[in-house]
């Protein structure tokens, strides 16, 4: 079976669960690809793929807007498929609302599953108006760590 695991990252964290979520299918002759959608998605073809694993970190409420276009671009070919979703995020009380606000509900009703996997904010990480935006949301300059490994774990199994 043919995997692609296609995200986005904008501090790191998303990209961690995506590649651990690479790792733990590539077994058993499976083959997970892990396809940066700014990046590599424009050579991507889709029908070479059995299971897809779409997700990234959520900032301000949202999917960057390249995984959002991809999921809109591809959506048809996509219900086709194997179908897993994920999001990274602090804001563990609207999990359901950042899905319902970012994937196709078609992509949505067709999931094998969907996965929160939690976030984290490195403050030194942070610059310009995020840097001020988050000290007066976090009250100061402190780091948030709410990283859930294993939902990471329950997603992959899931999918296995």
């Amino acid at each position: 079976m043919k995997i692609a695991i296609i995200y986005s990252s904008h501090q790191g964290y998303a990209l961690e669960c995506a590649r651990q979520i690479s790792e733990g299918l590539s077994v058993d002759g499976n083959q997970a690809d892990l396809i940066e959608v700014k990046k590599e998605t424009k050579k991507l073809d889709l029908a070479n793929y059995d299971t897809v694993v779409i997700g990234g970190g959520i900032h301000a409420g949202h999917l960057s807007g390249a995984l959002r276009r991809f999921c809109s671009k591809y959506e048809a070919l996509l219900r086709t498929k194997r179908l897993g979703l994920f999001v990274c995020g602090t804001d563990k009380d609207n999990q359901e609302k950042q899905f319902v606000d970012n994937f196709p509900q078609s992509l949505l009703d067709v999931a094998v599953t969907k996965g929160w996997f939690g976030g984290r904010i490195v403050f030194a990480e942070q610059k310009g108006i995020m840097r001020f935006m988050l000290k007066k949301i976090l009250k100061g300059e402190r780091d948030v760590h709410e990283e859930k490994p294993e939902a990471v774990k329950t997603f992959m199994h899931e999918m296995g």
